[in-house]
């Protein structure tokens, strides 16, 4: 089977072009109480100003084929942390990290610099992870040193839910799989009551994720569940300089 690599080489030469220029922004989409629209988050969000057809998706997929992938992570880490003076007081970022760039050195250090600012590290994986122990030293690592972890796409599949096992995150993210359409679907409520209350029992943040509509927010606030984030919310925008 032809590599997606091999069909879209100027991909790869765009995500060469990114690093060798630092050409990466972050966007920032707030998190919201789903009570009051008050913002309690923003997650930072890679994007490619200068390279228009180069996806967010596609550039993280193309550098991970080529090993490039955990230094373009660590670069859209940088430029979100860059960021943090714009961060109003009381209000985190969360940024995102795939298991291999958590595991890098590296990125650890660059995280661990920051851990006096109200950061966050959300843990984006979709393939099985074959070394927890590893992998909860360094988050319990990040925990002790203030920063909290977030678990990406509940309900969405296996790895998240091993995710949430094994590191008993501090945040869980509803995917947009389960909010969306879940004002109309009785399977996605009884699944959303079960992470509530799952969330409650071990004191963790419970986010939706895709929020859309109101009625979609209406119930997921009926549901227990008091923080989202989507485009009904807010999209991703730059921040305001301060």
């Amino acid at each position: 089977m032809t590599s997606p690599l091999t069909a879209c080489p100027a991909t790869v030469e765009s995500v060469h072009a990114v690093l060798g220029s630092a050409a990466i922004e972050a966007t920032f989409q707030p998190v919201l109480s789903l009570a009051d629209s008050t913002i309690v988050a923003y997650e930072a969000l890679a994007r490619f100003p200068d390279h228009r057809l180069l996806d967010p998706g596609t550039a993280f997929a193309a550098a991970n084929q080529v090993g490039l992938g955990v230094e373009l992570e660590h670069l859209a880490l940088r430029q979100a942390l860059s960021r943090l003076g714009d961060v109003p007081a009381g209000v985190y970022l969360s940024t995102n990290l795939s298991v291999e760039a958590i595991l890098d050195p590296g990125v650890q250090e660059t995280v661990l610099t920051h851990a006096h600012r109200q950061i966050a590290v959300e843990l984006t994986e979709h393939t099985q992870v074959l070394d927890y122990p590893r992998l909860v030293a360094v988050t319990d690592r990040f925990r002790q040193a203030g920063i909290p972890i977030a678990v990406d796409d509940a309900g969405a599949g296996f790895a998240s839910l091993s995710h949430i096992l094994q590191l008993r995150p501090d945040i869980i993210k509803l995917d947009i799989t389960l909010t969306s359409g879940i004002d109309v679907d009785p399977v996605r409520m009884a699944l959303a009551r079960c992470l509530t209350g799952f969330a409650n029992d071990i004191g963790a943040m419970l986010i939706a994720e895709g929020i859309e509509t109101a009625a979609e927010r209406d119930k997921l606030l009926e549901l227990g569940i008091t923080y989202g984030q989507g485009y009904f919310l807010g999209r991703p925008a730059p921040l305001p300089h301060h």
